[in-house]
């Protein structure tokens, strides 16, 4: 019998397969160029859009416009934009319009994901919350940092049926602020801050303002009889523990859409703007259980819990376990979902830093992207035994 002419092709080949796919491997992220000659907080101006993710790459009309309350001052801006066309970037669900968020005061660049990706996997059905992802921006051909592109709230990305009468969202109502009305709010005709439909063809702020009496003055009986009419509670709560677990007490009364999508359904919330999560608040200060949430000042909140003829605080401790029990609500699960975001930019956030340094303007401390990481995860280690003692529950 003859010998194999190449004994080894075979075991070498194998053992470089074996080798190739055991190598982690990184895929580069999308980048979006901004092509524009100036640009505003205000209106939308006219720019070009350039995508590319190494297999689609096209440049697309647009137009822009900076965006941001607190983070407007800070020197990395985010930005709105709409597209000629809709199109899907960086596999996100296809629209005309994206938010890239530059995440500046959050150094790990994950909070706003990882409580957005936390809040649509605690119920996929009724919780929405942008779809989000990791791309590099560069502004008239220079880089410019590394950004989470966000998908739109609106009514196609809500589910709404925008045929329906009743059909409506708000962004950041102060509904829950109740007769404390706020002196300034950021359109003074529109009060509630509607969304859809556009106000100038049909106001339904009327439609909130009577949730608001509702909440306010109705009696505890007829309150606990028709609240889950007008809330959707599954929602709500989950809403409510979202807010303890990351410790967001910013996100009590604003940082959330409201919306109905038709005739039939109750209202819901979508959550926005979560950077005041997981050891850091807002403006970036370390903040880990020091301080609390005060839902007490919440209208909804404060009436549910007080209410004599509801079992809200047992509905709202069952599903608190029923989360822990799950692995939904664990330091391994947020561990893994902060490893699979950390995968991803890893090799971008040297590059960010170098552009946006860990002690420029506005941060309070020196910290750089690792200790950051670590900050979530010590963040957890206080706070998830917090929560088991408050709301009951016990670990087998």
């Amino acid at each position: 019998m003859k010998k194999p002419r190449y004994p080894m092709v075979i075991p070498i080949v194998i053992l470089s397969l074996v080798s190739l796919l055991s190598c982690e491997r990184t895929r580069p992220l999308p980048t979006i160029e901004i092509i524009a000659e100036t640009f505003s907080f205000g209106e939308k101006l006219p720019c070009e859009i350039g995508y590319s993710d190494g297999e689609v790459q096209f440049t697309e009309s647009a137009r822009i416009r900076c965006r941001g309350g607190i983070s407007s001052g800070f020197p990395k801006h985010s930005f709105t934009f709409k597209m000629a066309h809709q199109r899907s970037l960086a596999g996100l669900p296809s629209q005309r319009a994206y938010v890239l968020n530059a995440n500046y005061i959050d150094k790990t660049m994950m909070r706003h994901k990882l409580c957005f990706d936390l809040f649509r996997e605690m119920n996929p059905e009724k919780n929405r919350a942008a779809q989000c992802a990791y791309v590099n921006v560069m502004l008239n051909q220079r880089y410019f940092g590394l950004y989470v592109l966000m998908q739109k709230l609106n009514p196609g990305s809500l589910g709404l049926d925008k045929k329906d009468s009743l059909a409506m969202i708000f962004k950041d109502p102060p509904v829950f602020f109740g007769e404390n009305r706020l002196e300034w709010v950021q359109e003074p005709g529109n009060y509630f801050q509607q969304n859809f439909p556009d106000i100038e063809e049909e106001d339904r702020n009327w439609y909130l303002e009577n949730v608001m009496q509702f909440m306010i003055h109705a009696d505890d009986s007829t309150f606990a009889h028709e609240i889950g009419m007008v809330f959707d509670l599954e929602n709500i709560i989950d809403w409510h523990l979202l807010l303890m677990f990351t410790n967001n007490g910013d996100g009590v009364m604003k940082n959330f859409y409201l919306y109905k999508r038709d005739s039939f359904t109750p209202f819901r919330l979508a959550i926005w703007d979560y950077d005041d999560s997981f050891g850091r608040d807002c403006e970036g200060e370390l903040k880990m259980t020091e301080s609390l949430p005060n839902f007490d000042r919440c209208l909804i909140l404060n009436r549910l819990q007080n209410n004599p003829y509801l079992n809200y605080n047992d509905q709202l401790k069952q599903r608190y376990k029923a989360l822990r029990e799950s692995g939904i609500f664990s330091k391994k699960h947020i561990k893994e979902m902060i490893e699979a975001n950390d995968k991803a930019i890893r090799n971008e956030v040297e590059r960010n830093f170098e552009k946006w340094p860990v002690d420029g303007i506005g941060y309070y401390d020196a910290k750089g992207y690792k200790e950051e990481l670590d900050i979530m995860l010590q963040y957890l280690d206080i706070r998830i035994p917090q929560l088991d003692k408050e709301l009951g529950y016990i670990s087998h």
